[in-house]
């Protein structure tokens, strides 16, 4: 198991320069990360303010647990995150701007550092005046709720720019938050495959793993020929040299679905190992109400009907 899969967060990113960073690291913002870092993209969780998920006494409904605690659960999110390769940072991002220099976005944190992002996830559950900016001040109102976009898929009007979970608008539940995550995480992949030369029937990617040896031999490499002519769209000119090279990288991601029984137990001891850290030999954490985070961030008040409402919800 990756020695960096702690749970804990980063003081700091590793790098100027990410394909996705994510606002948020609740349920919506970490379930995102794990698919776009198990995709291959270098991705930063930037996780500081108020959780949503810290509101809750104990979690009850996500599938699978039948109790759990908030700051549990988020901290098996963030090993798993981690685990697939995610950073994840304790700052606040105050802006994000369009990248001048390159085809991405600029954000700028609360302490300090400057990054850029070919893609940006906004998954924060109650503030995006980050946003406020872009646009020439014209994409979004400080202060308001939720983030302008395609609720089911996350794309907004900018371009690189995606909203995940409640700030999107979706129900502000944690399991379905983790859903809507994972659904934008893909939308965000489909996107950057069509950029790369994919056309839209083989641009959606599904993360999935089979046994050793389910694919690879002379008939299943014809299958994945055959099927790729097939999805060349009739109204569409597509070069010799571009069906050649989406059929090749078709190819070796189906091939790197296989898991050998070696890798395949070595995964499942290692999620067993995650579960048994982090939350069964965990002590029990104090609730919101006690929480430091809540007391230091001068940036985020509720009024009490808000917060009663987000208790029933989550």
């Amino acid at each position: 198991m990756s020695t960096k899969s702690t749970g804990q967060k980063s003081d700091e990113p590793s790098t100027d320069e990410y394909d996705v960073a994510i606002v948020g690291g609740g349920a919506s913002g970490l379930a995102a990360a794990v698919f776009t870092a198990r995709y291959g993209f270098d991705t930063v969780v930037f996780d500081r303010g108020p959780s949503a998920i810290h509101r809750c006494y104990s979690i009850g409904n996500y599938l699978g647990f039948l109790g759990i605690d908030p700051a549990a659960f988020l901290e098996l999110g963030r090993a798993h995150a981690q685990y697939e390769g995610s950073e994840i940072v304790d700052d606040f991002v105050v802006s994000v701007e369009r990248d001048a220099d390159a085809d991405g976005f600029r954000l700028h944190t609360q302490d300090g550092c400057d990054l850029t992002a070919a893609s940006v996830i906004a998954a924060s559950a109650y503030n995006a005046d980050y946003l406020s900016d872009l646009d020439g001040g014209t994409f979004h109102e400080s202060g308001t709720h939720p983030v302008d976009c395609e609720e089911a898929t996350g794309r907004t009007a900018i371009d690189g720019l995606y909203v995940a979970g409640w700030l999107s608008g979706s129900p502000h539940q944690v399991l379905i938050s983790a859903g809507h995550g994972a659904r934008v995480a893909k939308s965000l992949i489909e996107d950057r495959r069509l950029a790369n030369g994919f056309w839209e029937e083989v641009a959606q990617y599904w993360d999935w793993q089979v046994e050793g040896g389910t694919y690879g031999d002379e008939s299943w490499q014809q299958h994945i020929d055959d099927w790729v002519e097939e999805t060349i769209p009739e109204d569409e000119a597509i070069s010799e040299e571009r069906r050649e090279r989406v059929t090749e990288a078709i190819t070796e991601e189906r091939l790197d679905f296989q898991l050998s029984d070696a890798e395949r137990e070595q995964r499942l001891a290692d999620g067993a190992a995650l579960l048994r850290e982090h939350v069964l030999e965990a002590e029990p954490l104090q609730d919101a109400k006690q929480d430091p985070q809540h007391e230091q961030d001068p940036q985020h008040e509720q009024d009490p009907q808000q917060q009663d409402h987000e208790q029933l919800e989550a």
